[in-house]
C-alpha cells in the first residue's frame, strides 16, 4: 500500500475544495435551477405526504403542491410589480427632493468651510461614481436573480414535481450506495441521516418562509401607521430581503429610511422608522427566528456568515440564500460520519469541551 504525507493529503483537500467550487461556479446555469427545485420539493415534502395519506396518488400530490405555490409566487410577484409602478410614479418628486437636498448642502458647506461648489460636485460626482458601481452591482444581481427565477421557472416547477414524484427512488439510490460502499450495517444509519436532512431543510425552509411572511404583515401594517407611501411594497420587500442572513435586514431597512430621508422634509419620520425596524430587528433575533428556525441548522454565526459570503461568490444572490440551508444539510451528514465528525463540531453552535 503506498503510503501519502501529509502534505499530499493537504495538497489532495486543497484540489478538491478548488474542483469543487469551480464546478458550483461553472455549472451555475444548471445547477442553480436544480438546487431551487431541491430545496422547493424539500420544503414541500410534508404537505405532499399529507396528501397521499388521504389517498391521493403522488403524482398527482406532487402536481397540486407544485401548482399552488407556483400560483403564490406569481401572485405575490404581481402584488410586487403593482407596487413597483406606483412607486416609479413618484420618482420625480424623489429626484427634485435630491436635487434640492444636494443644494442645500452645496450651499451650507461653500459659507461654512469656503469650498467651492464645483469643487465639492467633483469629489461628490467621484464617490457616487463609486457608490453607484457597488449598488448597481448588488442590485444588479438582485435583479438577474429575479429574472432568472422568473425565466427558470418553468424548470425549476419540473424539477420540484419530478424530485417528490421520484424522492423514494432516490432515497433507495442513497441506500443502495450506503450497502455498496459500508456495507448492510450502515443502512439503518444511512436511513436516519436521509429523513434528518430532509426533515432539516424542510422544517428551515418552512421557517423563513414563516419569519418572511409574518413580518410582511407587520412591516407593512407599520408603515402604513407611519405614513409612509407604498408601505405594502416596502413591508414585504424587507421581509424577503431578511431572508439573507446578517445582510438582509440592514439593507432592507436602509432602503426605507433612505427613502423617508429623501421625500419628508423632517427628520422626525426617518427616524421614527429607523427605530420601527431595529425593534422589529430585536423581535426576529430574539423570539420570531429562535422559536421558528433557530433549532432547525445548528450552525454558528463564522459558519453562517462565510456560507452567505462563499455563496454570494459563487451564486450570486440565490447562493447567499441556499448556501445556509445546504450548510445545514452537511453538517448532519458531518455529524453521523465518524471521519467527519469535527468538521460538524467546527460550524456547529454548540460548544463542546
Amino acid at each position: 500500500m503506498i503510503k501519502t504525507t501529509p502534505i499530499a493529503r493537504f495538497n489532495q483537500v486543497l484540489l478538491f475544495i478548488v474542483l469543487f467550487f469551480g464546478l458550483l461556479y461553472v455549472g451555475k446555469p444548471f445547477l442553480i435551477p436544480l438546487a431551487i427545485g431541491g430545496m422547493m420539493a424539500m420544503l414541500l415534502v410534508p404537505i405532499c405526504r399529507r396528501l397521499e395519506r388521504r389517498g391521493v396518488r403522488r403524482g398527482i400530490a406532487a402536481t397540486l403542491c407544485v401548482l399552488i405555490t407556483v400560483t403564490l409566487l406569481l401572485g405575490v410577484c404581481y402584488v410586487l410589480f403593482n407596487q413597483v409602478i406606483a412607486l416609479g410614479k413618484s420618482m420625480p418628486l424623489i429626484g427634485r427632493k435630491l436635487n434640492d437636498m444636494l443644494n442645500s448642502g452645496h450651499s451650507f458647506i461653500s459659507e461654512r468651510f469656503r469650498l467651492p461648489v464645483e469643487t465639492q460636485k467633483e469629489y461628490l460626482q467621484s464617490q457616487i461614481a463609486g457608490l453607484s458601481d457597488l449598488a448597481g452591482r448588488f442590485l444588479g444581481d438582485v435583479f438577474r436573480s429575479v429574472i432568472s427565477f422568473l425565466g427558470y421557472l418553468l424548470i425549476i416547477t419540473a424539477y420540484t414535481a419530478l424530485l417528490l414524484i421520484y424522492r423514494k427512488r432516490l432515497k433507495q439510490f442513497v441506500l443502495a450506495l450506503v450497502v455498496q460502499y459500508a456495507g448492510e450495517d450502515n443502512v439503518r444509519e444511512a436511513r436516519h441521516v436521509v429523513d434528518q436532512t430532509t426533515g432539516v431543510a424542510s422544517a428551515y425552509l418552512a421557517g423563513v418562509f414563516s419569519v418572511a411572511l409574518i413580518f410582511s404583515v407587520i412591516n407593512t401594517i407599520g408603515l402604513t401607521i407611519i405614513g409612509i407611501e407604498n408601505a405594502l411594497f416596502f413591508g414585504m420587500m424587507v421581509a424577503f430581503i431578511n431572508i439573507i442572513p446578517y445582510i438582509g435586514s440592514v439593507a432592507g431597512s436602509t432602503i426605507v429610511i433612505l427613502y423617508t430621508l429623501i421625500t419628508r422634509d423632517t427628520l422626525t419620520v426617518p427616524i421614527i422608522v429607523a427605530v420601527f425596524f431595529i425593534s422589529m430587528q430585536q423581535i426576529d433575533s430574539y423570539i420570531l427566528t429562535p422559536k421558528i428556525t433557530g433549532g432547525k441548522i445548528q450552525l454558528n454565526a463564522l459558519a453562517t456568515l462565510m456560507a452567505l459570503l462563499l455563496g454570494g461568490l459563487v451564486w450570486g444572490v440565490s447562493g447567499m440564500i441556499l448556501f445556509v440551508p445546504f450548510l445545514g444539510v452537511a453538517k448532519v451528514i458531518f455529524d453521523h460520519v465518524e471521519a467527519l465528525k469535527p468538521y460538524g463540531k467546527l460550524i456547529g453552535a454548540r460548544d463542546t469541551a
